[in-house]
């Protein structure tokens, strides 16, 4: 087992004066990464990965997933979709973006308060205009 840690750090000069913030987050028990690059084809939906009771390829266990990151590395935005039993939310990934998940409780005014990872279905992309690579990252235990 090993521990993942997560650095989020922002930096940005405005008027001749930095602010920088650093965010830091240690996720223990971590088991096993995986890392996949998908081409995504322009016009369709591509599913990048599933929840389930049992794994497979794509496929998580639910109870085992602990973090996750989508990432997109083509010049055109992608919207993804988290499917799960309770809604569907879409957010814009822009070019160069990332969009996380992770063990944490989903709140937004946009999706139920009961919306958790374990009501995620699959998590999938529809690029805009043109093809996009995107890559994922997840961690598990």
């Amino acid at each position: 087992m090993a521990d993942l840690t997560v650095n989020i750090t922002e930096t940005i000069t405005l008027n001749g004066q930095t602010q920088a913030e650093s965010y830091n987050q240690t996720i223990s028990d971590i088991n096993y990464i995986d890392i996949r690059n998908l081409n995504c084809p322009s016009g369709s939906t591509t599913e990048i990965f599933k929840f389930s009771s049992v794994p497979g390829a794509g496929q998580f266990v639910t109870s085992s997933f602990k973090y996750g990151r989508i990432s997109n590395l083509s010049s055109v935005p992608v919207q993804l979709y988290i499917s799960s039993s309770k809604a569907t939310p879409a957010f814009l990934i822009s070019s160069g973006s990332s969009f996380t998940l992770s063990t944490s409780q989903i709140t937004s005014s946009l999706t139920p308060s009961n919306f958790t990872l374990d009501n995620i279905v699959s998590v999938s992309v529809i690029p805009s205009g043109s093809a996009a690579q995107i890559e994922y990252y997840i961690a598990t235990t």
